[in-house]
This record gives structure tokens, sequence and C-alpha cells, in this order.
């Protein structure tokens, strides 16, 4: 079979003689009908990823049909379309006990959609891989694991009735998705803040009330104007940069939220007025991943149509194009891109 594999930052080799997998106890392989570029595989493009060692399988947002199931699996037959996230918790950690198994100590992870087939190990089939509606478009449930971890940090911000959110970032796909998740939760006020005239464009049609195009040296006064004064109820960092990180703070209201959603590297460290957090009491927060349950719930809010997900992609390529659908995603130039093998 034909797959893509990461060499290291900047380096990915398309390989046309590897073996097709089979599928073990508990496993599924699949056909890939459609792999969607991410955020993650352009930052593990670009300067690598410590959880990705090379050389190593690449991409992890797919759809695809069954082709071989494994023993003792349940629910599942050749021919079904399915996707899944690209991880699955032990539950048998001391986190998994604890009810986060978002934060399992042994993860399992499953990279390689960018190939012609691709294996789904036990825990991932068991735990967080869907069977598609009937004619469900594939490229629109490929989103899946993003989403995931949308619904997961959204449920810990709590956006409630009439609240003012800010999204840094907002014309990605996760800040897209954030944007949509918001307008669900009833807020008041979504402002859309991104480098991308055109990015700003489709937040807009998504329900943004306010889009502002980055870097904007009076975001501050912007903010003020738009929230009598007070500043936001809620930021949610989506770009991944230590100013964006330090803007969430400075741009909530006294008792607001933070969500640092956008990762940055390790070891980065950022000055943050402490005054503010500590008399102000703002609450900050991390999130990463999500819960099977939040795989459900992302699953059923893409194929019951209350998140678009078709406005996220904006062009197919095969698996020849994979390099350039991340150089052009990493400019901005589209928001996800389709892999489709069979091309």
């Amino acid at each position: 079979m034909k797959a893509v594999r990461y060499l290291g930052p900047g380096n990915l080799e398309l390989i046309d003689d590897l073996p097709v997998p089979h599928a073990g106890e508990g496993e599924l392989i699949v056909r890939v009908l459609v792999a969607a570029t991410c955020g993650t595989d352009v930052k593990t493009f670009k300067r690598g990823h410590p959880k990705f060692k090379p050389p190593s399988p690449f991409g992890h947002e797919f759809t695809g049909e069954i082709v071989e199931v494994g023993r003792n699996v349940k629910n599942f037959q050749v021919g079904m379309r399915v996707t899944s996230n690209v991880f699955a918790p032990c539950g048998k950690c001391f986190l998994c006990k604890m009810g986060q198994s978002n934060l399992c100590e042994d993860m399992i992870y499953n990279l390689g959609a960018y190939a012609e087939f691709l294996r789904i190990p036990q825990n991932i089939v068991r735990f967080n891989t869907f069977e598609l509606p009937q004619a469900f478009p594939a490229a629109q449930a490929a989103v899946l694991e993003p989403l995931v971890s949308v619904v997961h940090a959204q449920e810990r911000l709590a956006i409630q009735p009439g609240e003012s959110v800010i999204i840094l970032g907002a014309g990605g796909p996760i800040g897209l998705m954030h944007l949509q998740m918001a307008i669900r939760s009833g807020a008041g006020q979504v402002i859309a803040v991104d480098l991308s005239p055109e990015r700003l464009e489709i937040a807009g049609k998504l329900g943004a009330t306010a889009c502002l195009k980055a870097p904007d040296p009076s975001l501050h006064e912007h903010i003020q104007d738009l929230t009598q004064g007070r500043g936001v109820d809620a930021a949610i960092e989506c770009a991944g940069t230590a100013e964006t990180w330090r803007q969430a703070v400075d741009l909530v209201r006294l008792g607001g939220r933070v969500l640092w959603f956008g990762g940055l590297p390790a070891g980065t460290a950022i000055a943050l007025d402490t005054h503010k957090i500590h008399y102000g009491e703002l609450t900050l927060m991390g999130t990463h991943g999500g819960t099977p349950l939040d795989a459900l719930r992302a699953f059923e809010l893409i194929t019951s149509g209350v998140i678009n997900t078709e406005i996220l992609i904006s062009d197919e390529v095969g698996l020849d194009r994979v390099e350039q659908a991340l150089e052009r995603m990493s400019r901005g130039e589209v928001i996800k891109v389709a892999i489709n093998p069979a091309l």
C-alpha cells in the first residue's frame, strides 16, 4: 500500500510498497476514504512533536471503510464506514479511575491515516470508533478528533447564556469549532480575532458577532467598547502563541475565565499580571484531548448537523500532496484539506 511517513521536521516521504496491515484481536482494518489535515500535523511537520518520534506513520483524522474485522470485535462488520478518535484510554490507570481518562497514563495512540489502509487498535475500537450514518459525507466525519477536544474544553469552560466570549485564532478549524460551540451554548457575543480576512469572513458566516483582524494594537480598547468597559466573560486562546496567551488574560473581565487551548512548545514561559489574576479572581485553565463520552458527543454533533464541519474542508488532494497541503494550512490559505488516497 501507499503511505506517508514522517521522517522529521520538514521531511515527509511517500512510500508505495508497505505491507497492508492485518487485524489482530479486537482490531479493525479500514480502507481510508479520506484523511483530514490537522493543526497538530502542521506543528509536527514544522517543528516536531514530543509524542511522535520519527520515523513514524503520519496523519490521524480519517474516515474509512472496514475491510477486515479481528476476533472478538462486536458491532462492526466489513463494509461499514467508520471514523474514530486518534487515542483511547487504558481504562485501568489512576487517572482513568478518577474519571480523567483524557489524561490517561497509558494512552493508546493511532497514527497513519495518510495511507491507503489503517489499523484501528483494540481500545480505540472499543471506546472511540463510530459507524457513519448512511450517505453521510466521509470528509465531514473525518474531523471528529479535533471536535472531541473542543467538546471537552467547552464543558470545562461552561459558557452561560448571554455571556461574551472572545476567540483568539478564531479562523482556524479549532477556533471555528469553538465559535459554533459557544453560539450553541447561548453566548450573547462571540468576538472572532484572526490574522486572515478570508477566515474571519467564514467566522462571520458561522455567527460571530464581531470580527477583528490581528494584529491590532487597539484590541483591548475595542473589547472594552464591546463589553461596556468590563472585558469579556471568557477568552479562548486558539492561536498558540505566547502573545495571545497573555492577551487572553488581559481581555477578560474581573472574575472571568481563560481557556488556553493552543499549545506552546515545551518549556515556554510567559509573564502574567498576577495582581489581576489574584485580586480579580480569574480562572485559568488548559485542556487536553477528551474522554470517550466527549467523543460520542462530538460524533453526534457532527452527524446531526449541529456543528458545520463541511465549511472546514477547503480542498481535496491525493497522498502525493500531503506536504503541500500542510504548507497551505500553515500559511492560512486553507482551513483543512481532505487527503483522498484514491486520487
